[in-house]
């Protein structure tokens, strides 16, 4: 155990790719390390959040399985079978507007594609929606936190015909640091929950 927390201390937090990397290269190396090296790395995860050695621990195992770091980072909801995009989509919007979360924006990106290349796309539209009031709290904790602004929810149709959702896994942003201040982290958790409420619905296809 202490193991991995020392790994994590060292990896876990600078990227996906480069923390798969060094676990594998640096598993070796621990016993080569000084006392006062590891009592610093150690100092340095005890700051974090009490979840962030899970976070970065899913983060690797899906990394494992997959290859693919954005596998690695992301939620998946499978639309339930005979759901038809505007089903989805209608659904989503249900959710959002009883949740009081805004929609502020959609990329219907495979419809681009082919007016622009005459060719039939997998379908693929993007749906953004953004707590406003949160999101500037965020950036007034970090202005990093802009990137992950607004929250995006991709529906798409896989390369076997059935439809996904997808969206950012959140753990990242919210528990793999230092813990956010209370106010923050409630309302952060507040919009995960929001988000992952209207995958939820969208999957059904329904508006209840």
């Amino acid at each position: 155990m202490n193991l991995i927390r020392n790994l994590l201390a060292i990896i876990g937090l600078i990227a996906i790719i480069g923390g798969a990397f060094a676990y594998s290269k640096f598993s070796g190396m621990m016993t080569q390390m000084g006392d006062m090296d590891i009592t610093a790395e150690k100092a340095a995860l005890d700051q974090l959040d009490p979840k962030a050695k899970d976070v970065y621990m899913n983060m690797w195992t899906k990394l494992k399985e997959t290859g693919n770091s954005a596998d690695a980072t992301v939620v998946v909801y499978p639309v339930n079978d005979g759901v038809t995009p505007e089903q989805v989509e209608a659904a989503m919007k249900f959710k959002a507007n009883e949740l009081n979360i805004k929609g502020v924006g959609e990329l219907p990106l495979s419809e681009q594609v082919k007016l622009e290349t005459g060719k039939d796309q997998r379908f693929l539209k993007i749906y953004q929606f953004c707590n406003p009031q949160t999101a500037m709290k965020m950036v007034e904790y970090s202005d990093a936190f802009s990137a992950y602004l607004p929250c995006r929810i991709a529906l798409i149709e896989d390369k076997q015909g059935k439809l996904q959702l997808y969206a950012l896994d959140m753990d990242m942003m919210i528990h793999g640091g230092k813990t956010l201040p209370p106010e923050l982290l409630e309302e952060a958790q507040g919009v995960q929950q929001i988000i992952l409420g209207i995958m939820q619905q969208g999957a059904t296809g329904e508006e209840f």
